[in-house]
């Protein structure tokens, strides 16, 4: 993957190519849209994608890596490294997904479509260590602030709430309905915060 653009005209124009790119690939699939779909989607020519792009799978890995930036804006209190609060994770998490108007999880929904692809399964496994990871660190401070039972494994919560926010979203998604998302995401705090102080 090439470095980043120096200048801030660079940065834009790659910006709106990686943008038009991830909304063709949340639609039609990460092997859906060509380049010449994606420049026209981002009113860019052949010349400025090679200039920020190696190759169609480059600009593939650089999807991925912005749905995760947009998740972790999405969800601020994987980035505050003093936040404990998991209910107000949860609230983040609710409102990203009315707010996508009952979409799929802007990373999952790439699952099982990388699997021929090693760079690209390689990059989403990482993405998804990464996610985890932070919600273990939130776990861990929920712990540390008596807001979690004290025996609970900060690594094994992070795996339970990206559980439960996968499979919920998956859920709600095809129901067209918050209900399972957010009852699931209930469920899980739940079983890290029962008998809490």
């Amino acid at each position: 993957m090439k470095s980043l653009p120096a200048t801030e005209r660079g940065r834009r124009t790659r910006a709106a190519i990686v943008t038009a790119a991830a909304r063709l690939m949340r639609l039609h699939g990460l092997a859906g849209p060509s380049v010449d779909d994606v420049l026209a989607a981002s009113g860019t020519g052949k010349s400025q994608f090679y200039h920020y792009f190696d190759s169609r799978l480059d600009l593939a890995a650089a999807v991925l890596h912005h749905q995760y930036d947009r998740i972790m804006d999405a969800q601020p209190a994987l980035r505050d490294l003093d936040h404990a609060d998991l209910l107000a994770w949860r609230d983040q998490v609710m409102a990203a997904y009315h707010k996508s108007s009952h979409g799929m999880c802007p990373l999952g929904t790439f699952a099982g479509q990388v699997d021929d692809e090693p760079q690209l399964s390689d990059i989403l496994d990482e993405l998804f260590d990464r996610w985890e990871k932070a919600l273990a660190d939130l776990a861990s401070h929920a712990r540390d602030q008596g807001r979690v039972r004290p025996d609970v494994d900060p690594e094994d919560a992070g795996r339970l709430l990206l559980a439960a926010l996968q499979g919920g979203a998956m859920i709600s998604h095809i129901h067209r309905l918050p209900t399972a998302l957010e009852r699931s995401l209930d469920a899980a705090i739940a079983v890290l915060t029962a008998g809490d102080a």
